[in-house]
Order: structure tokens, then C-alpha cells, then sequence
């Protein structure tokens, strides 16, 4: 195996135990990760990705491809 390789599979692996273990244990922290969380949320269970959601109701501060 070619050294590079190896040092890339090396970073790889190390990122991915120290990233992948902690995923979800930080809260969202403003209102506008909050918003986008929840916009990108009701999107995928309304099928609907053209149009911004708020609880189910238009959101118009950002455009659709945003989220």
C-alpha cells in the first residue's frame, strides 16, 4: 500500500472515530438553526423542497436551495 493512501486511510479513520461518536450531543444554539432545522425537517416529510416551511405555513427569509 502506497504511503499516501495510507496516511489518507489514517486521517480518515481517526476523523471518523473522533466526529461520529459525538454527532447529536450538541444542541442547536440561535433561532436560526433552530428555523432551518425545522424548515429542512417539514420538507422532507411534506415531499414539498421548492417551498420553505414554518410549521407548515411559508417562511420566506431564505431561498429554497439554502436548506
Amino acid at each position: 500500500m502506497n504511503i499516501d493512501v495510507r496516511n489518507r486511510l489514517l486521517v480518515l479513520v481517526l476523523g471518523a472515530c473522533l466526529f461520529i461518536p459525538f454527532l447529536g450531543r450538541v444542541h442547536l444554539f440561535d433561532w436560526d438553526e433552530i428555523n432551518f432545522a425545522e424548515a429542512g425537517r417539514e420538507m422532507m416529510v411534506s415531499g414539498n423542497y421548492l417551498q420553505v416551511q414554518i410549521d407548515y405555513k411559508p417562511f420566506w427569509e431564505k431561498p429554497p436551495l439554502f436548506f
